[in-house]
């Protein structure tokens, strides 16, 4: 395979480069970043500036892509597929632009790769396609080789979920190991419980149970919230939604909790069980149940759930979808043309972004907010280039 790799800093500094080591079938690496024309060819990499003059036949490539301000480049690009390398917020960087590019890239990429556990965990209950560098591991010939099935199978276009299993397999029996050595700890407890819950195994409440009770006594802030949150994630998936519901409840006590406490109750008098068990996962944050949830119940209320999950999770490619066939309700101070005029622009079709940003900001002012967005995109992507 050849692959181009979209760099968040120059080489020297680069930190994935054990993992550009172990990039399957590699015929071909090109190496794009800062000072990139000033370094040496080594170890059969071709270093290049960021405009990417004479690179012939970008279909042929794999971009492995290591900062979401490259966003423009690997959509408009026309590789053949895209490995988003997906990192927390830097120090100094605008964490709500960051937040934002990010989450678009992770729903166009065919592959994202987490470098951190809280980080792949959050996109665990996002999406089928991820998969965890354990930068404590990577010697490890388990990892290299998760690493290399998932890019081929990416490239082959096969299903990742089963090697997603296979991963939480290994961390849940990781996790047992450290368990039965350190003995029972509420963190340690509490990432059992998460594995086991993404493996469908009944055994996360007694995992969870532990953990919440050493948490408490322990006076943790915010264990009430974040561990029963959790059981009534667990309920639902048991189909207890009565019990779930009852979980939920106890820790609603915002007025926008409240409210979909409310909301929840109605479905639940009236029946309507996968919204209520959309509601239920969503609040309980595994956002990939509740999009499914939703999506068997196939309403009218369940199209505007699905719309307003999208746009909250930067999945907006599937919310544009939805405007596209139905009428939904906007919440104040959001319109249409922006988020289809962001589209547009990261898919390089920038002129046809401006235009429709012009036409809305004849309406809505608010619609130009958007471009000073793209600029500090811009400005962004010039850093990492040089």
């Amino acid at each position: 395979m050849k692959y181009v790799v979209w760099a968040n800093l120059p080489w020297k500094e680069f930190a994935f480069k054990k993992m550009v080591s172990q990039l399957p079938n590699r015929d071909e690496l090109i190496f794009v970043g800062k000072d990139s024309e000033h370094e040496r060819e080594e170890q059969g990499i071709r270093f290049v500036k960021a405009d990417l003059r004479g690179m012939e036949s970008p279909c042929e490539y794999v971009a492995i892509v290591c900062s979401p301000y490259w966003i423009c480049q690997a959509l408009g690009g026309g590789y053949r597929k895209i490995a988003f390398i997906m990192e927390p917020c830097p120090s100094g960087e605008d964490c709500r632009i960051w937040n934002k590019y990010s989450g678009l890239l992770a729903e166009a990429a065919d592959l994202v790769i987490a470098v951190s556990e809280k980080t792949y965990l959050e996109q665990c209950l996002k999406r089928r396609n991820v998969l965890w560098w354990d930068e404590g591991q990577i010697e490890t010939q388990g990892n290299r080789e998760l690493l290399r099935s998932f890019l081929e199978y990416m490239d082959q276009g096969k299903p990742l979920e089963d090697l997603m299993r296979m991963q939480w397999e290994q961390q849940m029996q990781a996790y047992t190991r450290i368990r039965s050595e350190i003995g029972p700890h509420e963190t340690v407890s509490y990432l059992l419980a998460s594995y086991l819950y993404f493996l469908g195994r009944a055994e996360a409440a007694e995992a969870l149970r532990e953990s919440f009770e050493l948490a408490l006594l322990k006076e943790h802030p915010g264990t009430l919230h974040s561990h029963y949150r959790f059981f009534s994630a667990i309920e639902t998936r048991q189909g207890d939604l009565e019990q779930a519901l009852h979980t939920y409840a106890i820790t609603a006590v915002l007025p926008r909790e409240k409210e979909t406490l409310m909301r929840m109750e109605k479905w639940a008098v009236q029946e309507r069980v996968k919204l209520l068990e959309a509601e239920l996962y969503r609040e309980n944050e595994d956002f990939r149940s509740a999009e499914e949830a939703a999506s068997e119940d196939g309403s009218e209320e369940a199209e505007q759930f699905l719309f307003d999950l999208y746009l909250e999770q930067w999945m907006w490619t599937k919310a544009a979808k939805i405007m596209d066939r139905h009428r939904v309700h906007l919440a104040a101070g959001i319109s249409g043309e922006p988020i289809q005029a962001t589209l547009l622009w990261i898919h390089g079709r920038k002129h046809e972004a401006i235009s429709k940003l012009l036409r809305a900001s004849l309406l809505d002012w608010n619609a130009l907010i958007t471009f000073s967005e793209t600029d500090l995109l811009e400005q962004a992507s010039r850093r990492l280039g040089g």
